[in-house]
């Protein structure tokens, strides 16, 4: 009995977020087969310092739509990893602003070949699927953002009571 798959609708973030943990632990798999000491669900935080040079914790989480402690989380264990560096602000000493250092840089060109084939096999995995998932995904979410799922269940509560 898959209980999981058996609740259909009443499991669905269970099972987005299943598949998002299988995803991410494979490609982690392959970087440390590889001998890279990276973590799958660091990229969008490598990726977006390397694009912005630096940027505040809370700029983070707005530009990659991830909760506060999710990034905190990520830059003490990048940091811990030599990635990321980070310095108080000179105009609020509250806010932190986060860098890549030298080895983040290096560690951006080296795992550079392997995204091409992660992104690669990914395209031919939503490919096999029977519907665009990219695209369905895209829906759900301008969805949500219209209309939050908080909103809809209160509202139905409400009806129905």
């Amino acid at each position: 009995m898959n209980l999981v798959n058996e609740l259909e609708e009443l499991a669905l973030a269970t099972r987005l977020k299943r598949l998002g943990e299988r995803l991410s632990a494979d490609v982690s798999q392959i970087y440390k087969e590889s001998a890279l000491d990276f973590e799958a669900r660091w990229y969008l935080v490598l990726e977006l310092l390397s694009r912005q040079k630096q940027l505040g914790i809370t700029e983070i989480a707005a530009m990659l739509q991830l909760s506060h402690p999710a990034v905190v989380q990520f830059v003490e264990q990048m940091t811990e990893n030599g990635l990321i560096k980070t310095a108080p602000d000179r105009k609020d000493a509250r806010r932190r602003l986060v860098s890549l250092t030298p080895a983040g840089k290096q560690m951006h060109k080296k795992i550079a070949p392997l995204l091409e084939v992660i992104k690669e096999e990914n395209k031919k995995w939503l490919t096999a699927a029977s519907a665009d998932l990219l695209q369905v995904l895209t829906e759900l979410e301008q969805s949500l953002d219209e209309r939050s799922m908080y909103k809809r269940i209160k509202v139905s509560l409400i009806e129905n009571s």
